[in-house]
């Protein structure tokens, strides 16, 4: 009997293991399949300069590297083709991690999911988005930050 309770503590254990971790291989791999798949600036700098010239306003989205609602909202919402696609059409989308990448000190979030809609000419931010949403919410998120952009920031 305890022979046999010693293997099933380490069968639980093995899979425990194996289930950590191909979860930080998925969490990792939201933020990257953002950079590489849906055309997401990485660089701050970068973003900044494609918005002056196609004068839009950066969406900069905020992670963290194994953040769980980073993930969700990056699968469930922003990789989904509509919401892409007015993205791609309204903004200039910039994904970067708290814990990783360099951007500017102003647009630091306390918390992540954290999405920061920046005017490029002032560089400031007009409107800010927390936490996870669901694809109609972001739509309502998206409107929103457009409409306070094309009112008072553009020309």
């Amino acid at each position: 009997m305890q022979l046999y309770f010693k293997g099933f503590i380490i069968k639980v254990f093995n899979y425990i293991l194996l289930f950590t971790f191909f979860l930080s291989l998925n969490l990792f791999a939201g933020s990257q399949r953002l950079q590489k798949e849906m055309n997401y600036e990485v660089s701050y700098e970068k973003a900044l300069e494609k918005a002056l010239k196609q004068n839009k306003p950066i969406m900069m989205m905020i992670g963290q590297t194994e953040c769980p609602y980073c993930n969700k909202f990056e699968v469930k919402t922003l990789i989904r083709k509509k919401i892409n696609e007015k993205v791609q059409k309204d903004f200039i989308p910039l994904s970067v991690l708290r814990d990783k990448d360099k951007f500017p000190k102003q647009f630091e979030a306390k918390g992540v999911p954290t999405v920061i809609f920046i005017d490029p000419k002032e560089q400031k931010a007009f409107y800010k988005s927390f936490g996870y949403k669901s694809k109609s919410d972001y739509k309502v998120e998206l409107k929103k930050a457009l409409e306070i952009y094309n009112k008072e920031y553009r020309n």
